[in-house]
């Protein structure tokens, strides 16, 4: 029992001197919200759910960074995942759908000739030929437009190149960008596209049909496009910026390396004084270049904090942790 009686003292003192060590952070808080759920984990919220103090050397030596919080104007985008198209299955189905549409022509008329010749038995033999010949031909069609819709099948099966889609410019480049079978927006007219996430390298791609493919073993919705950039490979990936909306809208841009996420939810750090930084939940429903474009009021003299924001995320979810209570009634 002495031993007992030594050694959480000890283990008390020493705990306390490496937590100071650590960052040495203070809570501000009231402490009715902290035995709200005493045996629960912390859970976060819209407000502030704590203050947490620094001392200025502390800051410098954690390598705390905060920006000033400045409003800019931003069209806010989505990223989505592409691929420029190669020609060669195109060009193939054209080769195919061309000998197919031949061989039923063909057919055609040695059904117009069996009738002609009163021969009944030839009239039906014919016939039949012609209807396999007919419905491989829809096949074909139908199995292509499925792959890539019917804008781009009906400019390859046409015998005069479409002003929409025109395969014999090598200047353009047809690809296509898939998005999520539960997207609601339409597709914008034109988009950024870029080969990396580098948006300053992007170039502008035209929709070609706004009504979405789902080709066999896909399971989202697929877009068409055609640049007039020939500087991809064929099969190349591709990064597609999708504007969310029409105008461009005020707001601060958080850099992604302020966010914090937990439980589906998105925080930041304000700094308010030279000691004290808050945490608030943000939207992040309008990202841009370089983070998220936030709009609702910000409010900081000093600033957002962009480095060092997990840090204090994690000691002040320590923080939210009860002590083990000693029940020994020994």
């Amino acid at each position: 029992m002495l031993k007992i009686l030594i050694l959480k003292p000890l283990l008390f003192q020493t705990t306390l001197v490496l937590g100071l060590l650590s960052l040495n952070l203070s809570l501000n808080t009231v402490q009715a919200t902290v035995d709200h759920d005493r045996d629960g984990p912390l859970q976060p919220t819209s407000d502030p759910f704590l203050s947490l103090s620094l001392s200025p050397a502390l800051q410098k030596s954690a390598g705390i960074k905060v920006q000033p919080l400045v409003i800019t104007r931003h069209q806010p985008e989505v990223i989505r995942y592409g691929r420029t198209l190669p020609q060669e299955p195109l060009l193939q189905f054209k080769s195919d759908y061309f000998q197919q549409q031949a061989r039923l022509k063909k057919a055609y008329r040695q059904k117009q000739l069996a009738k002609t010749q009163h021969s009944r038995l030839q009239a039906e033999a014919d016939n039949a030929q012609w209807l396999a010949e007919s419905i491989t031909l829809n096949t074909v069609r139908s199995a292509a437009e499925l792959q890539w819709g019917k804008k781009i099948v009906t400019a390859l099966t046409e015998i005069e190149p479409s002003s929409t889609v025109d395969f014999s410019d090598r200047s353009k480049t047809l690809l296509y960008v898939d998005c999520p079978v539960d997207e609601k927006r339409p597709m914008p007219a034109t988009i950024a596209i870029a080969h990396r996430t580098y948006r300053s390298q992007a170039v502008m791609a035209t929709l070609i049909d706004p009504k979405p493919t789902t080709p066999p073993a896909h399971l989202g919705l697929r877009f068409f496009y055609q640049t007039t950039t020939p500087t991809f490979l064929p099969g190349q990936p591709l990064v597609a910026f999708i504007p969310l909306t029409e105008q461009a809208i005020n707001g601060i841009v958080i850099p992604e390396t302020a966010i914090i996420q937990h439980l589906g939810q998105h925080f930041i750090y304000l700094k308010k004084d030279e000691t004290t930084f808050n945490r608030q939940q943000i939207s992040v429903n309008h990202p841009v270049p370089g983070g998220i474009l936030v709009t609702t009021p910000l409010t900081s003299p000093y600033g957002v904090v962009t480095r060092g924001a997990q840090m204090l995320f994690s000691e002040e979810f320590k923080a939210g942790i009860p002590e083990e209570n000693d029940n020994d009634d020994d």
